[in-house]
């Protein structure tokens, strides 16, 4: 008798934290998708030398990532070959300008539009300006890999479970955690 209540424990244990409790399944999912865009614009920024921005769209429940495209297509620079005198084949080796024009969604998969499920919401962008509970903002990484610190709350629809993202300023980190 001990052996076979042991054993339902065991299946429960293994069973409990895959069923979905109020949805946190699905609020869990949703910002673990908006901190992996956070971080993959964060190594691209620095990567690229370009000013990266996550756009959250509170109401609508979207964000994607843009950055500053430079204004070569191939976003390389070119040096002149053999024949080129030599002033034209000396790269220079000062840092691209930080001046932005204009973002564009970056290619791939994270510069479209994310829309989360109709059950999760986005439940407000904390800011250096405040709480941003409805409208667009937009979370800018410098090519220094340097963020503005913010918090993100993602919740169910319904008011029930919530997760707080937080947006490390210089620490290259984005964590995870339920709302205290």
């Amino acid at each position: 008798m001990l052996a076979v209540v042991a054993m339902f424990g065991l299946i429960a244990a293994m069973v409990m934290p895959n069923i979905d409790l109020g949805g946190s399944r699905m609020v869990r999912s949703e910002a673990q998708d908006l901190a992996t865009a956070i971080e993959f614009a964060r190594q691209r920024a620095v990567m690229t030398g370009r000013t990266h921005q996550i756009v959250i769209e509170i109401e609508r429940r979207e964000h994607w990532v843009e950055w500053s495209a430079p204004p070569d297509p191939d976003g390389a620079e070119t040096v002149a070959g053999e024949g080129a005198p030599e002033e034209e084949r000396q790269l220079a080796l000062v840092p691209p300008p930080l001046e932005v024009d204009a973002f564009v969604p970056i290619p791939g998969e994270l510069g479209r539009v994310h829309r989360a499920d109709d059950k999760t919401a986005i439940l407000g962008v904390e800011v250096s300006g405040g709480l941003a509970e409805q409208g667009r903002v937009e979370l800018r990484i410098t090519p220094d890999g340097a963020a503005e610190p913010a918090s993100i709350l993602v919740g169910d629809a319904d008011g029930g479970h919530a997760l707080r993202i937080e947006v490390e300023p210089l620490a290259d980190a984005v964590w995870v955690g339920d709302v205290d």
